[in-house]
């Protein structure tokens, strides 16, 4: 069955808000995980005689799938407080992990599954579809994973819209801002190959100016 343009948009649009919601999500965790080892390193630190240890290294933090109240806990890892504290920091390991995963989740959901479909629905070559940011995007997901996450030269001015984002010779360090950046222009994107397909002229708001984007499907009139 054929599908509709503009439903495998409103698919793509869903799916990046999805993510949007995941990754935040994940942030608060992260946080969460911060705040209360903080405090457990805080109190153990303070009840260790200076003579013998007042820097809190001794302090470990251990994580496991189990119930930790249970006997016979098997502990998946055990760290020192200070490197768990640094991995769930703003911008740490966690954060930077996880937004890695997105971006590479948002490319190959778009190539291997919207893409073909987009140029299904408008019956024309794959290569017809083209977005900036999603090219992009295929370039930081081989950096990521073919490249050591290491941004070189020849990458980076490929890159036509993130370009400000990431250093020449540098590991790819996604923030906050950077992410909410990311999210933005995929909408606008779709809002433009949206606009484009329904044929859309003179409208109050330019994709460009897109900062959001949800779309509601309407019911059938009876």
């Amino acid at each position: 069955m054929n599908e509709s343009f503009d439903d495998v948009i409103r698919e793509y649009i869903d799916f990046a808000n999805q993510q949007v919601g995941v990754y935040m999500d994940a942030l608060a965790g992260f946080a969460g995980h911060l705040t209360r080892v903080e405090r457990q390193v805080h109190r153990i630190s303070r009840a260790i005689k200076s003579s013998i240890d007042n820097t809190g290294q001794r302090v470990v933090v251990r994580a496991s799938y189990e119930d930790p109240t249970q006997p016979d806990i098997i502990h998946n890892r055990i760290i020192r407080a200070s490197d768990y504290v640094a991995a769930n920091s703003k911008g740490g390991s966690n954060e930077q992990q996880h937004a890695r995963a997105v971006l590479v989740f948002l490319f190959t959901y778009w190539e291997d599954e919207i893409r073909p479909r987009l140029a299904a629905a408008k019956s024309v070559e794959l290569q017809d579809i083209r977005s900036d940011i999603m090219g992009d995007l295929r370039i930081l997901r081989n950096i990521i994973l073919h490249a050591k996450g290491i941004v070189r030269l020849d990458k980076h001015r490929d890159l036509k819209k993130l370009g400000d984002l990431f250093v020449v010779d540098q590991p790819v360090h996604i923030s906050y801002e950077s992410m909410h950046k990311i999210f933005i222009l995929i909408k606008q994107d779709c809002a433009r190959m949206l606009s484009e397909w329904l044929g859309v002229k003179g409208a109050p708001i330019q994709p460009e100016e897109v900062v959001d984007l949800a779309i509601q499907k309407g019911r059938p009139l009876k």
